[in-house]
């Protein structure tokens, strides 16, 4: 029988460079590949994509959903490292952690503009 074994998001930013930087240096991913204006970052089962766009509104409006195993250690982790005040829309930025009808959750606004949701697996 066929399966469906994984997905991998992908993030716009006019600045591809600048967004993987972000992602490696202050998030803990590794860079997988870069070419021209498409990248890829790594950390633990998680790929994250990165494409290059002309126009902010792509990354303004692009989201993804990450499922974690250990939210609350994660969350603590970047919290050092990025802003938790997630109304300052001039960076980098996360909420805190919630209950949502899927889960608990914190979101992460990315330099480029891009969501992601961080969802409790455990």
């Amino acid at each position: 029988m066929a399966k469906l074994t994984g997905a991998v998001p992908v993030l716009a930013a006019r600045d591809v460079s600048g967004t993987v930087d972000f992602w490696t240096s202050r998030l803990g991913f590794v860079q997988d590949f870069a070419e021209d204006d498409f990248a890829g970052v790594v950390r633990d089962d998680v790929t994250l994509y990165i494409s290059r766009v002309e126009e902010q509104v792509v990354p303004d409006n692009t989201q993804a959903w990450v499922s974690v195993r250990g939210l609350d250690e994660v969350y603590a982790e970047w919290a050092a490292a990025v802003s938790t005040d997630f109304s300052d829309t001039s960076g980098p930025a996360m909420t805190g952690i919630g209950e949502r009808p899927w889960g608990r959750e914190f979101a992460l606004r990315d330099p480029a503009g891009n969501c992601v949701h961080f969802v409790a697996e455990d």
